[in-house]
């Protein structure tokens, strides 16, 4: 997950291969992207993870190999909570500052897993997804985003699963490490905006003395300025790892809190249905133009309009019907 920090809340995980002996245990071995080219689905044995890291129950079958789970098999492995730990230290910044983040919120934390997992003996695989975080911890990080060296400081997560055996013991995986990068504002596609001036579009007369509507002039800005794009491109996650988004990426609460929370208009930032059209407009309208800048940056619509009909300039219409 490294991008695009206002709407990531969930982070896929649980699959590397472990150094520990593996008969007779339950191994946490791999974290896997979920992929467009896996049709966004969670999918294990394949050759695409993230450094180490899906689950392999290498404890052998209770009854001789069967992996019916109809059976009275007692190894199946059932996933039910991930324990994740959240280790970081904060180095003084390049201007000597010591920034921290709100340490009561970076205990120990379990996640219930998202959906049921079992994992069959003898070398079964299965994968699944938990939120790494909160969105107490989300909306603390989104506090230090841009202010704090992550590279120098790295907030490394570090994950186990935990679950029963089919006869109700417990087992643990082994622990694995993922370093989190979080950022902001950084994956809206380009050409989801554009610019209308200040005091808005307005009737105008070009260097040829014909008028150009107020229309005319903010179709021509658009058709200029604007992709119209699909809501989202790359990636299976609005937002996250190489996904694009722009303002028709969806409506939650987490964006609508960061639209209203960094909102500078005098008016909500937030339209009902259309969050993520609130978070694009204020992240170029606060943060991606210039101090010397004006006018305001709108979203582009989500297709392409209409050209207005422009009416004949009056003096050119006179002008070519007279004689001689």
């Amino acid at each position: 997950m490294r991008k695009f920090f206002i709407l990531t809340l969930m982070v896929v995980c649980l699959m590397m291969v472990s150094c520990v002996e593996r008969r007779n245990r339950v191994i946490l071995e791999k974290f896997v992207p979920i992929t467009a080219d896996d049709d966004c689905a969670i999918k294990v044995g394949g050759d695409t993870y993230y450094t180490e890291g899906q689950m392999t129950n290498y404890i052998p079958s209770s009854d001789g190999g069967s992996t019916d789970l109809t059976t009275s098999e007692a190894n199946y492995f059932y996933a039910d909570k991930a324990e994740i730990e959240y280790e970081w230290d904060p180095k003084p910044q390049a201007d000597g500052r010591k920034l921290s983040l709100d340490q009561k919120l970076w205990n120990k934390k379990t996640r219930k897993t998202v959906h049921a997992i079992v994992v069959t003996p003898d070398g079964g695989q299965a994968a699944g997804y938990v939120h790494l975080f909160e969105e107490a911890q989300a909306k603390n990080l989104l506090d230090h985003v841009n202010d704090i060296d992550w590279i120098a400081s790295p907030l490394v997560i570090k994950i186990r699963i935990i679950g029963k055996l089919a006869d109700g013991t417990t087992v643990k995986t082994n622990k694995m490490n993922f370093n989190i990068i979080p950022t902001f504002g950084t994956t809206i596609q380009m050409g989801s905006v554009y610019l209308v001036p200040e005091g808005g579009f307005q009737d105008a007369t070009d260097s040829n003395g014909k008028k150009v509507s107020a229309a005319k002039q903010e179709y021509d800005a658009i058709m200029a300025q604007c992709a119209f794009n699909d809501p989202l491109l790359g990636g299976c996650f609005y937002g996250q790892d190489s996904s694009m988004l722009n303002c028709y990426a969806g409506d939650t609460e987490w964006e609508r809190f960061i639209s209203e929370t960094y909102c500078q208009s005098e008016t909500s930032c937030y339209i009902p249905g259309y969050a993520a059209a609130g978070v694009v407009e204020m992240i170029f309208n606060t943060m991606k133009n210039s101090s010397d800048e004006t006018g305001y940056y709108a979203c582009c619509p989500g297709a392409a309009p209409e050209a207005p009909e422009e009416e004949e300039d009056n003096a050119a219409a006179s002008g070519s019907g007279s004689g001689e």
